[in-house]
């Protein structure tokens, strides 16, 4: 690469308005051509192109362009869809054509790991993910400064590591980052206690009591809807013990400001917030960071089936732009919006009574908000199966268990699912809970693969569950699952 080094005449900086984001190119001297690896690099040629500043303006105003070359005497410019550094700039056969490619700097990678509307944003340098952060495209990691490619680097150092495992299209295989591919997607079928004493229930800070809801943060961190103690435990990657971030540190419960009548639900945002499903006291709760009392953002304490108004509210999903909320209520067979601030809310799904007709939903539990598409995958709990529904829709599609609401336990059915999940590859996970199980459904099939826990058997032992309630994954695709009866936090790694 010490051609490009020394053969730099000129820097072009073009920004477009219309997509929000900065190119900047460097070009080489005349007399080079880029010679690229794979047909499919080439991403188009246009003829009649009069001038480099034209064949450059080509390139800035195609996201895919990342190298391009141009002759003046023909008049060809050929953009191509991979970095300088992936193919090769050599000697041309023309003394009148140039190699210009897009130049990577720090400053242009300054909004990684920030937020972003993956629904509406566009960046050339980076992807904004289906949870809502600026990463990197695919088959580049971060290295600290910018994306660079898995394949050009061995990432070895501490740093590297931690900027892979911050991206959730790659894992760390213990020696360098590789892409996620769904094909080759495991986990160990060895449960690791994370959170809580196994079989032993309690509301001291190691214990648990039925642990219900999870989330997540982007440490890493745990944030357990400990039903029975009417509490919410914030738990730091491999410690001891949980912190309380919302009710009463020893299991006090209650329908004041300040206590939780149950915690079957939980999210958290950015700010370390935490947004709680109050079920009994039919509630949703804001326990601000910090705070020692909640603030009602849904609901009003009475059951109901009026639109300020829950009953039995089971799960909750947030809008990381927005800030929108989606409950689920089980006991009105409906899904509801709430925008900030707002003291009524917005029937999104059913809500035509319980059943299984596709205008319907059957006691729905937990819900998994995909912004990409504009949907929710929700867990229809007494319907055994899972089901998506596009905001706007009158009705849902099927993406797994049975369309009829039979239950089963082959690996096309479900029996009573809680929880659903969504990777950033549209594969589908479910706390499938009477049958013990968590399933894997890759993307587009019905025939799910059991990936945690063993069909029908209860146990307390790794590989086994007993009412496996709710799951997540951390940036790295590794599981945690609330083993409900077991009163613990499982987490099955990814390989």
């Amino acid at each position: 690469m010490l051609i490009i080094t020394i053969a730099f005449l000129q820097s072009f900086i073009l920004t477009t308005n219309q997509q929000q984001y900065q190119v900047q190119f460097k070009l080489t001297s005349f007399g080079m051509t880029f010679q690229y690896p794979n047909i499919s690099d080439l991403y188009s040629v246009q003829s009649n192109v009069f001038s480099t500043i034209h064949c450059t303006m080509v390139c800035s105003i195609e996201p895919e362009c990342q190298t391009f070359d141009y002759d003046i005497s023909s008049n060809v410019c050929r953009i191509f869809s991979i970095w300088s550094y992936q193919g090769t700039i050599v000697a041309s056969t023309s003394s009148t054509s140039l190699v210009g490619f897009v130049e990577q700097t720090i400053g242009l990678y300054s909004l990684y790991r920030k937020p972003c509307n993956s629904s509406i944003d566009t960046n050339r340098y980076l992807l904004c993910t289906s949870d809502n952060l600026w990463s990197c495209r695919a088959q580049l990691v971060y290295n600290g400064s910018v994306c660079q490619s898995d394949v050009a680097y061995s990432y070895t150092t501490v740093s590297y590591q931690q900027e892979c495992l911050q991206n959730h299209t790659m894992v760390w295989n213990g020696t360098s980052c590789s892409p996620v591919v769904a094909t080759s997607l495991k986990w160990n079928a060895t449960g690791i206690t994370v959170a809580g004493v196994t079989a032993i229930s309690g509301s001291t800070p190691d214990k648990l009591y039925q642990p219900w809801g999870l989330s997540i943060d982007s440490n890493g961190t745990l944030y357990i809807a400990d039903s029975h103690n009417c509490r919410v435990q914030k738990w730091l990657r491999g410690a001891p013990n949980g912190t309380t971030v919302a009710g009463q540190p020893n299991g006090t419960c209650g329908y004041g400001l300040s206590f939780l009548s149950t915690a079957q639900g939980v999210t958290v945002d950015s700010n370390g917030n935490v947004y709680v499903v109050d079920t009994y006291a039919n509630r949703v709760q804001l326990w601000s960071y910090g705070a020692s009392f909640g603030i009602m953002t849904a609901g009003t304490g009475f059951g109901g089936s009026a639109n300020n108004q829950l009953y039995l509210p089971a799960g909750v999903a947030r809008d990381p732009i927005t800030g929108t909320l989606y409950v689920s209520e089980s006991g009105n067979h409906r899904i509801m919006s709430y925008l900030v601030n707002a003291s009524s809310g917005t029937v999104v799904a059913g809500g035509n009574g319980p059943g299984t007709n596709r205008t319907q939903l059957n006691f729905p539990t937990g819900i998994y908000l995909d912004v990409t598409s504009n949907s929710l995958y929700i867990a229809n709990y007494a319907s055994n199966n899972i089901v998506r529904w596009v905001i706007g829709a009158t009705s849902w599609t099927l993406v797994a268990g049975d369309i009829n609401g039979m239950k089963g336990n082959s690996s096309t059915m479900l029996f009573s699912p809680f929880d659903v999940e969504v990777d950033f590859m549209g594969n589908i996970y479910v706390a499938d809970t009477f049958n013990h199980r968590i399933q894997f459904f890759q993307a587009g099939s019905m025939n799910g693969t059991t990936i945690a826990g063993v069909t029908g058997v209860t146990g307390s032992d790794p590989y086994h569950f007993n009412c496996p309630m709710t799951l997540k994954f951390d940036s790295q695709l590794n599981l945690y699952v609330a083993d409900r009866l077991n009163h613990r936090v499982q987490k099955f790694l990814q390989y």
